[in-house]
């Protein structure tokens, strides 16, 4: 049975933490509330959780900004303290006690700046980018609208949910990379340990060997001599790939291009349009103006192609023209997507009508996931395969050679 470990907050206001065996979290809160305690958070332990400090504080130093998780469960534990009852500096004490080392610095500077007299929005915009963007708008909408723990509640929902979907894409391509750099490191040992062997032979023979024989025995001797040659090559290219994609004309040109391509511009389509109705349902939902609200899913949004057409989107949306038209001019979201916006426009549920767009398109960039999986393994498998055929054949074609001259 899987093992939680929790906090909680007793009828005296101390933390309580601890571990608990129960089949989902839900079974874990609810013991809480038997035995009257408040429950913060209650969270599986699971393999590489319990990595040791130095590890932790050297994942906190490479990236100050709160992950898709550490925002989620910090969101999630807020809006219970405050609706509990609990002072706002209070909650955030709380959680500055039980935070990973990673949030807890910035927890901590979010509790201080609240104590010099800051709201909670202004705090968190103070963090130097650990809180998003439009994370910082959504609780300033709730600061205003009196309903701060009911907007955080919101929130962890919809980052619980963007972090999951994220998730399903990494762990959809950990198998197609682990393939692939097998694939990679099983030609080099061919090319490097198997063809020297017959190196000898051909020598001795004398005789002219085949085109192909000598292409593949050349590029043997280049792995195994020149390697670091080639190690600072792929290095300097990567460096300049880098500088390159930095000039915002270039990455631009290439987001258009991947968008275009057959299965992968469908699937980074259905991504970004799904991330941009989840996110601008939650904006809208929070209280936040429809422009400023357009405006933050532009910047949240992956692919510059599509952001593009968002802020274009979002200026016509300024001058009257509504939000269905100037997007579909763009020419960049599918005709679906807009069908829904367009209803939602008409109907006054568009924030119900992006939620339905959003959960769409979740399914469909898992389906093509699946879809893109299954194609990609198998063409790994036949590169490979042709590959190292044609090393065998460019070999057995260099002996019948030499065997048709000493006959």
């Amino acid at each position: 049975m899987p093992v939680f470990a929790f906090s909680a907050l007793s009828e005296a206001g101390d933390v309580v933490s601890g571990e608990l065996q129960s089949p989902d979290a839900d079974a874990v809160i609810n013991q809480l509330h038997a035995r009257g305690l408040l429950p913060i958070h209650a969270t599986e332990q699971r393999a590489g959780a319990n990595r040791p400090d130095a590890v932790r504080f050297l994942a906190w130093r490479r990236d100050a900004r709160l992950s898709g998780n550490d925002l989620a469960l910090f969101s999630q534990q807020l809006g219970r303290l405050l609706k509990a009852g609990l002072p706002l500096d209070r909650a955030l004490d709380i959680l500055a006690t039980i935070a990973g080392r990673r949030a807890a610095p910035t927890v901590r500077r979010t509790l201080e700046r609240v104590r010099d007299g800051a709201s909670l929005s202004e705090a968190m915009a103070a963090q130097r980018g650990a809180f998003p963007a439009s994370y910082v708008s959504v609780i300033r909408a709730g600061e205003a609208g009196g309903a701060l723990h009911a907007v955080l509640t919101r929130v962890a929902e919809f980052l619980a949910r963007s972090e999951a979907m994220r998730q399903r894409v990494i762990s959809a391509s950990i198998y197609p990379a682990i393939l692939l750099a097998a694939a990679a490191a099983s030609i080099g040992l061919v090319m490097t340990v198997v063809l020297p062997q017959f190196e000898p032979m051909f020598r001795d023979a004398g005789a002219r060997l085949p085109a192909t024989t000598r292409l593949v025995m050349a590029g043997g001797d280049l792995l195994r001599q020149d390697w670091w040659l080639i190690l600072l090559g792929l290095l300097g290219g990567t460096l300049a790939w880098t500088r390159l994609m930095r000039r915002p004309q270039v990455a631009a040109w290439r987001d258009c291009a991947l968008l275009a391509l057959p299965v992968v511009g469908n699937l980074i389509t259905r991504f970004e349009v799904g991330r941009f109705c989840r996110t601008l349902g939650m904006l809208l939902s929070g209280g936040v103006a429809a422009p400023k609200a357009l405006a933050l899913c532009g910047a949240t949004v992956g692919n510059r192609g599509i952001a593009a057409a968002i802020e274009t989107a979002s200026i016509r949306f300024s001058h009257g023209e509504g939000l269905a038209s100037p997007l579909a001019r763009s020419g960049r979201f599918p005709a679906l997507a807009l069908q829904f916006i367009r209803i939602g426009e008409e109907t006054g549920r568009l924030e119900e009508m992006l939620a339905e767009t959003a959960d769409i398109y979740d399914q469909e960039v898992q389906r093509l996931l699946d879809r893109l999986l299954a194609m990609l393994v198998p063409a790994i498998t036949i590169v490979m395969g042709l590959i190292v055929a044609l090393i065998i054949a460019s070999v057995m074609t260099a002996m019948i050679s030499i065997n048709d001259l000493a006959v």
